[in-house]
């Protein structure tokens, strides 16, 4: 199985539990990982034959620009579901963090979905 990915994508973004969160912007840092087989592509050295990590990129813009979300968890299970929707990959990992609420520590959250 093959991964095709983009990591740490820094996006300012107004997320969060909290109220303040969706009054003020603050860094979300997104990886996204899509298994699939990149055989052909790399036999063929065509990029139709893949999946372009340039739509992931994108997934990542388009939905953290939307209306706030509460949870990370949601913002993740977006982007997941985007990606097996419009994609043949047989599975996603998302992982978002919030690299500036702590000092010490950046919390965030890794889901990995299957496709159906």
């Amino acid at each position: 199985m093959d991964i095709v990915f983009i990591e740490n994508c820094t996006v300012l973004a107004k997320h969060g539990y909290y109220k303040e969160e969706h009054a003020k912007e603050q860094r979300f840092v997104v990886s996204i990982y899509a298994y699939t087989d990149t055989a052909k592509a790399g036999e063929a050295d065509d990029l139709k034959q893949t999946l372009n990590y340039e739509h992931l990129r994108m997934y990542i813009y388009e939905i953290l620009s939307k209306s706030p979300h509460d949870l990370i968890e949601s913002l993740a299970e977006e982007i997941a579901r985007r990606v097996l929707v419009e994609h043949d990959v047989h599975k996603v990992e998302v992982e978002i963090k919030k690299p500036d609420v702590w000092k010490d520590s950046s919390p965030g959250v890794r889901i990995t979905r299957n496709a159906s």
